[in-house]
């Protein structure tokens, strides 16, 4: 029996998903990839529409206010809402998306294109009896095209390239009727004059159909036919007409062809799930006309842990329904889906569903789509599962409520620039707003000092700004160390604040981590809910420690034994102990390797010898 799904059917089966749209705000991070960037206005009309050779960069510059710039661009400027972006292998592909998307929305803040040319594409004129090779930015659907082609330069390299080798006429039609002589091209054996009979139809035709197999990227089958003809003139002692097809193959395999057909399809909707260690992301593109015109990421709020098939199967049922205003559809994953799923899809009447494989000729598409959803797992603030893990712990550790925890980690080099980070999580995620770094003011090799020192801190700060304290603290270690901290911490703090560590397992394996609350101990693997939440907490306070501690490192790095030098900058510091590969090797340098030092000079190598040698 086939299997139908009502719409009402479908509305229960649905599991609830979030399209994030980026909020525009200097404290985002955008990836540094080539792409395309569409701005919202507070209306969600899309205003803007620009290209990047790294997107970051562009995009930052738009917080930054410049005299001069324009009413305009200032307007644009005080527009913008939201924000999404568009990753692309190159950025020749990010110039071709831009303009089919301008063309295609024409935003009101565009101007750069308005005279709405096309880039150029290689076309030839196959509906002929001879057809010719040329280059132009309209498009005839009678003509088989290749392209666009951003780099123009690139394209014209091809194009003398298939006339050199496959000899295919460039002349208007009018030309190609009235002459009476071959001209100078058949001369230079770029055209083989088919204008006044010197080729055959037929082979006319054979030579086109390799120049298309050659664009297309099937240079195998090119060089076979080629290796056939060569053979046949052989084989018959025409030797000048087998040399002829010997040397186009040799030609061929001397070159690589470097061409990047941005889609190749119509219209299709590409689907790729991604997951890293919290999230899960379904990432859309949608492909009109030929153009890549949105990609959107979707989040799963199901607090289940639900697979990548049923997840897929849910989604795509959804999104069909909802793009009920189309005639057809088609769909493109990589990814297995339920039978009851592709049932439904199958028996569809509207939309038409056709689903199509992942194969060579669409790869680049699921490449980019992949790309989309890493990029925004490693940027997403999705963080609607903390809250059922906080609820979690708290049954767990038997607190009647969680509203913030906070983790704490200890960076340092041999005991010398100690510093602490702290960080909170609260139901939303993690809040960065509390997030603080703070240096320990005795240079030890006592973590777990450290750590009583800088929790104590936090908690008098806190109360000090009638700021709430959190209810569960989370150090790195086991149950020896949790005690010691514990011994080490203001008593006063231990009755409103529960205290909880986490040792690694055995080979540092998360799966085996031992989760202590002073009295008992567990394998958190027994608890996923909870170890999804312990290893946020004990990651961004880790991360947060360690990037801190680099800054502060480099920073004394240049500082060190060169600061009391007078006419010895910052710059000129840096490159005296890379050229001697450290600071001690600098200090150990004699006078004359001073001198030899780049930018120094016998002035200044008098100066930091007598300094060196006197301090």
């Amino acid at each position: 029996m086939k299997h139908f799904l009502t719409r009402e059917d479908q509305m229960e089966k649905q599991a609830q998903f979030t399209n994030k749209k980026i909020l525009f705000n200097k404290n985002t991070d955008f990836p540094e990839l080539p792409g395309v960037y569409k701005f919202y206005n507070s209306k969600n009309e899309i205003i803007y529409i620009g290209k990047a050779k790294n997107i970051e960069k562009r995009v930052k510059s738009y917080f930054q206010l410049r005299k001069g710039e324009g009413k305009r661009i200032a307007k644009l400027k005080s527009s913008i809402k939201f924000i999404e972006t568009i990753i692309t292998k190159t950025e020749s592909d990010a110039l071709i998306l831009e303009q089919g998307l301008i063309s295609k929305k024409r935003p009101q803040f565009n101007i750069q294109f308005r005279d709405d040319k096309s880039y150029p594409a290689i076309h030839l004129s196959t509906s002929k009896d001879f057809p010719a090779i040329y280059v132009s930015r309209q498009k005839d659907s009678s003509n088989t095209l290749f392209g666009p082609f951003a780099n123009v330069g690139a394209m014209r390299i091809n194009v003398s390239l298939i006339r050199s080798l496959f000899r295919i006429r460039n002349c208007k039609d009018i030309n190609f009727k009235n002459r009476s002589r071959p001209c100078i091209e058949y001369q230079m054996n770029r055209c083989s004059a088919p204008c006044v009979g010197n080729i055959s139809k037929e082979d006319y035709a054979f030579d086109v159909k390799n120049a298309i197999n050659f664009l297309s990227g099937d240079t195998i089958n090119v060089i076979l036919e080629l290796q056939k003809k060569m053979d046949f003139y052989s084989k018959n002692k025409d030797y000048e007409r087998a040399a002829i097809y010997r040397d186009k193959v040799q030609s061929i395999r001397d070159t690589q062809k470097k061409q990047n057909v941005l889609t190749g399809f119509d219209d299709l909707d590409v689907f790729v799930i991604k997951r890293n260690k919290f999230n899960c992301c379904i990432s859309v593109l949608r492909i009109e006309d030929g153009w890549i015109t949105s990609s959107q990421n979707f989040y799963p709020d199901s607090k289940d842990d639900i697979s990548d098939q049923e997840l897929l199967s849910v989604f795509l049922e959804s999104y069909v329904i909802d793009s009920s205003d189309r005639k057809k559809i088609n769909l493109l994953f990589q990814e297995q889906i339920l039978k009851e799923t592709k049932d439904f899809l199958f028996n569809l009447s509207s939309p038409k569903v056709i689903t199509h494989k992942a194969n060579k000729q669409n790869k680049n598409l699921i490449d980019i789509c992949s790309s989309q959803a890493e990029d925004a797992l490693s940027r997403n603030n999705n963080f609607s599962w903390v809250n059922n893990c906080l609820e979690s712990l708290a049954n767990f550790l038997q607190i009647e409520v969680i509203n913030k925890i906070e983790g704490f980690d200890i960076s340092h080099t041999s005991g010398k620039n100690v510093s602490a980070s702290c960080v909170s999580i609260t139901k939303d995620g993690p809040n960065k707003k509390n997030y603080r770094i703070m240096n320990i003011k005795k240079d030890s090799n006592n973590d777990y000092l450290a750590l009583s020192e800088a929790i104590q801190r936090r908690c008098k700060n806190l109360q000090k700004n009638g700021l709430s304290l959190p209810e569960v603290i989370l150090i790195d270690g086991g149950k020896g160390q949790l005690n010691t901290v514990k011994k080490y911490f203001d008593k006063k703090f231990l009755e409103n604040i529960k205290f909880i560590s986490v040792s690694k397992g055995p080979n540092r394996n998360e799966k085996y981590d031992l989760l202590h609350d002073g009295k008992n101990s567990c394998e958190l693997n027994n608890f996923k809910e909870i170890s999804k939440l312990l290893q946020l907490v004990r990651n961004e306070s880790h991360r947060f420690a360690i990037n801190h501690h680099r800054k502060r490192r480099s920073k004394d790095f240049l500082s060190s034994s060169l600061d009391g030098i007078d006419g010895l900058g910052p710059k000129l510091k840096l490159n005296l102990i890379r050229f001697f590969g450290g600071i001690d090797k600098v200090i150990e340098a004699s006078f004359d390797d001073l001198k030899s030092a780049p930018g120094i000079g016998e002035e200044k190598a008098k100066k930091i010898y007598s300094y060196l040698n006197n301090n």
